[in-house]
């Protein structure tokens, strides 16, 4: 058995020239001098000597993961250089890709033609768009609603103004152009309201604007009278959501969530929480007057606009981990109301994924790290403001650096398991002792025991008690506890 490993080598004197023969490695020398002056056999000598070179490259390389990334973060480089992964180019034969969004849809795209091997993974859903788009979640989610209803199913339970009594977690939006004429009926119905615009496309805050009046967004209308809605840009789709002026406040100022959550399967769907996650505050403190509608340091969290604020601070960066929100929360509300807030924080972000999970393109050799960003009000309602698909690498503060870094860790140790060369047939469930701060959201094939009864039983109450508090009996629409 251990002679079939050993190199072939022709025209060995021990077998007479012309032959081929395996011999030892450590052999081969004293053959290959036995061997007669130049002759028909120098090729394969040559071949011998360029062999055992590649055999040594290959024994450096042998059940190492080569990666491949155009996304330039130290914590994800360190992440892949601790394990002894091999970086290679992307026109090299790679195992593991983490790519930007843009270039998930040139590897998955008609045109290219190019198709992933078994031992090949990437960090995106070929579609993931229908999820992290602004207006593709708001459809899909309005869909599954209809659906459900259309099932009769007791989660979609209407009260008697026509609201969800369960399934109420996106502030009601439009998209634009397309839903202009909707909009403006809506916006008649409560003039004084505030509304958010938001670019379909885009991240970071960018092209974000409050407004509170029709008139405000005239530039973007081709003819008033008429009530014709066109983008000022035909390739740039607006969603306009019911802006939420009541959020909860912690030192006057507004907050909102940042939560991980990773997504290994989504037929069956398979999701996985991160215990790290964080709150992101504005700087400048929170008032809903309308003369502080176009200053973004009093509504948006985002810190690639805090950060160009006077106040903002550079060792904390604006940021409370979720634990020290819970704790806050405990000692303010009391721990059954904060219990019974994140419970609906959980079951929020699985009725958002079962949502999209029918459209879903559930490729073999993909997994996905969302970022999903939550705001609560002063109800202790939480509400889903958007998915992002490419959540920040960027550590803006010590803290910051080492959370993502084991973010990235986690996620790695459950994307690859072992650590070694990926198959992309494995079934996706990792034992529990790889999860790290992860732990298990949903799982769709555990949960099928229980089937409908069980989510009749997880599903957020409808109705707020005094200070915040539900006046429902509320089960867990997850697997895990959030403690």
């Amino acid at each position: 058995m251990r002679e079939r490993l050993w190199p072939l080598v022709y025209g060995a004197a021990a077998v007479g020239f012309g032959c081929w023969t395996r011999v030892p490695p450590a052999a081969c020398a004293d053959y290959c001098a036995s061997l007669p002056p130049p002759s028909s056999c120098d090729l394969f000598l040559l071949i011998l000597k360029d062999v055992a070179g590649r055999q040594s490259a290959i024994r450096t390389m042998a059940g190492k993961v080569k990666w491949v990334t155009d996304i330039e973060k130290s914590v994800l480089i360190n992440n892949f250089e601790k394990r002894g992964w091999v970086q290679v180019t992307e026109s090299e034969d790679w195992n593991f890709y983490w790519m930007s969004v843009q270039t998930i849809r040139n590897v998955f795209s008609v045109e290219t033609g190019y198709r992933l091997s078994d031992d090949q993974i990437v960090n995106h859903f070929p579609n993931h768009y229908e999820l992290t788009r602004k207006d593709l979640m708001v459809k899909n989610i309005k869909r599954y609603r209809k659906e459900l209803e259309k099932e009769g199913s007791p989660l979609a339970e209407k009260d008697e103004s026509g609201k969800y009594l369960y399934l109420d977690f996106v502030p009601v939006t439009y998209m634009l152009p397309a839903d202009y004429n909707l909009f403006v009926e809506e916006f008649r119905k409560s003039p004084s309201s505030t509304w958010i615009m938001k670019p379909c496309g885009r991240a970071q805050g960018k092209g974000i604007f409050l407004i509170n009046k029709l008139s405000q967004i005239k530039k973007w209308s081709r003819d008033s009278k008429t009530s014709s809605f066109v983008s000022q840009s035909p390739k740039e789709a607006y969603v306009i959501s019911l802006y939420i002026s009541n959020p909860l406040l912690i030192g006057g100022r507004k907050f909102d969530l940042r939560l991980y959550v990773l997504v290994s399967t989504y037929r069956p769907l398979r999701c996985y929480m991160y215990k790290l996650g964080f709150c992101r505050f504005c700087t400048v403190k929170y008032t809903p007057s309308t003369s502080e509608l176009d200053n973004m340091f009093v509504h948006l969290t985002n810190v690639a606009i805090q950060k160009h604020g006077e106040d903002y601070n550079h060792i904390h960066g604006g940021k409370w981990t979720v634990s020290n929100l819970r704790l806050y929360l405990e000692s303010t509300r009391g721990k059954e109301v904060t219990s019974k807030l994140f419970d609906e924080i959980h079951w929020i972000i699985v009725q958002s994924l079962k949502a999209v999970a029918p459209v879903m393109n559930n490729d073999k050799h993909c997994f996905e790290c969302y970022g999903y960003d939550i705001i609560i009000d002063d109800r202790l309602k939480p509400w889903l403001i958007e998915v992002n698909a490419s959540p920040s690498l960027t550590s803006s503060t010590a803290n910051d650096r080492i959370l993502k870094y084991n973010l990235i860790n986690d996620t790695l140790n459950i994307a690859v398991p072992n650590g070694e060369v990926p198959d992309c047939k494995w079934n996706k469930s990792p034992p529990k002792e790889v999860l790290g701060n992860y732990e298990i959201l949903y799982d769709e094939e555990l949960a099928q025991g229980d089937g409908a009864d069980r989510e009749l039983r997880s599903r957020p109450g409808p109705s707020l008690g005094p200070r915040g508090g539900r006046s429902r009996d509320s089960g867990r629409a997850t697997l895990t506890t959030w403690k």
